[in-house]
């Protein structure tokens, strides 16, 4: 059954060519008539949005996502189409908007939750929560004013997030505040998801689309340009993104295919064993260690790094970023060397297997450098025949014939130390 329903949907703005704000102006351009240009942010957008699914909307800067939300949330009036919407709904678009600056941390959520429609009965203990959450115990009876940025969002973000409704509109909010903040967040969007509430998140962090949502939706020109299952549909953006046309070229350097406009480039990889030794091919079961090393070419703020591995089918089976994981950057400068290294647990059947590496901005829309098959390893030793992933089980069973006759055979536990080959 379909939470949202969208239907043949558009929406035009009118962009003036010149803009008149004072008198003089004004008289100067009496006889003048002011020219415009129509700008169709939504042209015919089709969707439904099933209850219980997480769905995450992406695109380039203009390409009509924001537009679409309002439209959902009914802060926008459509010029053409319908949205049917089943079930209470909650927008999480302007984080803040309607907060008092002279008023207390404290007196501000009270005030939001009037607007939001908290529940009478438990108004003040969800008032409470809201301020836990965005960790400002300490200044709940501060003034809004002093309260940094930052703060104020997380503030905004917690305080909306108590509001109850079957489905949650996000609008590029998700990576308010700090490092442990934003995984605190994730976690939460986590939590809703498994309790099967109605979200559509827009975003430009592919990453966090890949991880959180069931299903996605590019736009482009305000047009669907392609839906499904998350991987492919970012894959097919990012293609998009790499065109001759595109300020992110796909470029053969040492017979790696990269993208990404070399601010940081991935200088080398290899996996590690336990005892440090370089390794090409894992047993199944044993711990590794990926080891990246990235040279930096231009000052960079906070970049994001990830690593991702690919079956010999094409499928993605793992994908790991440092922002996930709650780990937070600096700033680098030219010349220095980055080492990101990832532990993990090699629990994976038999088969060869590519490593992906990617090193991006905060925002995660686009690539310093993205390289798609970093180097390649072979995992072997796994008894496991069929599927992605060796869950390392194990087998034992009984046998009874009566109540007084018990025998039992058990496989025992057999040691499947990691190693290398």
């Amino acid at each position: 059954m379909a939470a949202i329903e969208v239907n043949d949907l558009h929406k035009v703005f009118r962009i003036p060519h010149e803009q008149h704000t004072t008198l003089t102006e004004r008289l100067a351009s009496f006889r003048r008539p002011v020219t415009y240009e129509s700008l169709e942010a939504v042209a015919g957008v089709s969707l439904s949005i099933d209850q219980g699914s997480f769905v995450g909307i992406i695109g380039g800067n203009g390409s009509g996502k924001s537009t679409l939300l309002k439209i959902m949330s009914g802060l926008l009036p459509p010029d053409r189409g319908e949205v049917r919407v089943d079930g209470s709904m909650s927008a999480l678009l302007e984080l803040g908007l309607g907060f008092s600056p002279e008023l207390t941390v404290r007196e501000n959520v009270e005030l939001y939750a009037a607007v939001l429609g908290y529940p009478r009965h438990d108004v003040y203990r969800r008032v409470r929560e809201a301020i836990e959450f965005a960790d400002l115990n300490r200044f709940r009876d501060a003034k809004l004013k002093n309260l940094s940025t930052g703060m104020r969002a997380r503030l905004g973000f917690a305080t909306a997030l108590q509001a109850e409704s079957d489905i949650l509109l996000v609008d590029e909010i998700l990576a308010v505040g700090d490092a442990s903040f934003r995984v605190k967040c994730l976690n939460l969007f986590e939590d809703l998801r498994r309790q099967r509430k109605t979200i559509v998140m827009v975003s430009h962090d592919l990453a966090q689309v890949q991880r959180l949502c069931d299903r996605a939706v590019w736009l482009r020109d305000g047009k669907i340009a392609a839906e499904g299952k998350p991987y492919p549909v970012i894959a097919q953006y990012l293609e998009a993104m790499t065109d001759p046309e595109s300020a992110m070229p796909a470029i053969v350097e040492d017979d790696l295919v990269r993208h990404g406009d070399g601010q940081i480039r991935m200088q080398s990889v290899w996996f590690e064993d336990d005892s440090g030794r370089q390794v090409t091919h894992l047993r199944s079961g044993g711990r590794f260690t990926v080891v990246v090393h990235f040279r930096v070419n231009q000052k960079t703020d906070e970049p994001q790094f990830g690593v991702g591995i690919k079956a010999e089918d094409g499928s993605m089976v793992y994908t790991i970023n440092n922002n996930w994981l709650g780990l937070s950057t600096e700033t680098v400068h030219p010349g220095q060397i980055l080492e990101v290294r990832v532990p993990f647990l090699a629990a994976l059947r038999d088969g060869n297997y590519e490593l992906q590496v990617g090193i991006m901005p905060r925002e995660m829309g686009t690539f310093y450098d993205y390289v798609e098959c970093a180097t390649s390893f072979a995992v072997q030793g796994s008894p496991c025949l069929m599927g992605a992933a060796d869950l390392q089980g194990q087998m034992s069973y009984r046998i009874f014939s009566d109540a007084n006759d018990e025998r039992e055979l058990d496989s025992g536990s057999p040691s499947r130390p990691g190693g290398t080959t």
